[in-house]
Order: C-alpha cells, then sequence, then structure tokens
C-alpha cells in the first residue's frame, strides 16, 4: 500500500536511513539488522510498564538502524486485506488493550491453559491494533515474550511457522476468534526453564 508519506516517490518502498530504493535490497538488509538487534534483546531486553511506551520502546530499538519514525505511531491506514485500527483511534484502542493485557496474563498465570487462553486474546486485539506502518510483528512478538517471562513461561515461535501466524491473525481480527493462536501457543508457551519444547 503506498504512500507520499513513508515510501519513496511512485514506489512502496520505504524511505530508510540507507537509501535503498530497492524493495528486495531493502528487505534483505531489513532482515540483517533487525535479527541483529533482536538477538541483542534475549540478553538485555528492554524494560518497561508492558504499556503501550514499552512497546514502542521495543519498535525503536528493533528498527532504529533503518527508519527514522521507528518507536512511532503510524500516520497512514494500512490493513492485509481489511484495514488494521484506524489511526484516529489508535490511542483509545491502544489504551483498552494495554489496561488489560498483562493485568490479565499475569493474574492467569498460575494456570496454564487460562493464560494461554488469556494471553491468546491479548496478542489478538494487539495485532488489530497494528500501530506501527512497518514491523508490528516483530515487535508484538518481543512483546509477548517479555509478558511471558514476567508470568513464568517461555515464548519460543519456532514450533510454527509464518504462515500458520499469517492465519491465525486473520481468524483472530476477522472473526475475534482466538483459537488457532490457542493452539499454535499451546505449543509455543511452556513453563520457564523446561527442559522439553512443543
Amino acid at each position: 500500500m503506498p504512500d507520499n508519506q513513508y515510501c519513496y516517490p511512485e514506489s512502496n518502498v520505504l524511505k530508510n536511513k540507507l537509501n535503498i530504493t530497492d524493495a528486495r535490497e531493502l528487505s534483505g538488509a531489513e532482515k540483517e539488522l533487525t535479527a541483529i538487534r533482536l538477538y541483542e534483546l534475549q540478553e538485555n531486553p528492554i524494560k518497561g510498564k508492558f504499556d503501550f511506551a514499552h512497546l514502542r520502546a521495543i519498535h525503536k530499538y528493533i528498527f532504529q538502524d533503518l527508519y527514522q519514525w521507528a518507536g512511532k505511531i503510524r500516520t497512514v491506514e494500512i490493513g492485509k486485506g481489511n484495514l488494521f485500527c484506524a489511526t484516529a483511534f489508535i490511542p483509545d484502542y491502544a489504551d483498552s488493550v494495554f489496561r488489560k493485557y498483562f493485568s490479565q496474563c499475569k493474574s492467569a498465570k498460575d494456570n496454564r491453559d487460562e493464560f494461554i487462553k488469556v494471553f491468546a486474546d491479548n496478542y489478538g486485539d494487539l495485532n488489530a491494533l497494528h500501530p506501527f506502518r512497518e514491523g508490528n510483528g516483530r515487535t508484538q512478538r518481543e512483546f509477548a515474550r517479555l509478558v511471558c517471562l514476567e508470568c513464568g513461561y517461555d515464548f519460543d515461535l519456532s514450533c510454527t511457522t509464518h504462515r500458520e501466524m499469517l492465519e491465525a491473525s486473520k481468524l483472530s481480527f476477522d472473526r475475534a476468534d482466538s483459537s488457532l493462536f490457542i493452539r499454535i501457543f499451546s505449543k509455543a508457551v511452556v513453563p520457564y526453564g523446561s527442559p522439553t519444547k512443543g
């Protein structure tokens, strides 16, 4: 979805600090640079209050090498099939999401099945927010990993595929149905330090 504000003229390539104007080249650079930042976060996670400011700080860290707007709320409408949260409603919807995300997960942490259900519902709600122009998935996964850690769980998505996560996201977004997320997270969320995963 090309736009004049974020993309180079007559292009769908995002303006970037490296001045890369080829989509494939930018994709490669983005994968490489964000992988380094995500690896760094494994050792030194972003601390915060599990609120919108915390999510924005994570996004800023991951994408700091690429985009001037890293950590900033998007100002254009975006979607995959359907539009994500309209820009005018992002602050209010974010407030409703973060008011409950961590607190509900924390309250359910001692019952793994209940935790996974609550976690899946909130994961879907945050996906619908999609507050950044690019990089929402990577940011959300890191935020979710920190929520799980704080509640005594590991969050390891190596048990699933990008396609499965997209299908779960679509079902959650289109029908408010978290069942596919629950199925995936039942394998991905395990007690912290557990020797067996999946």
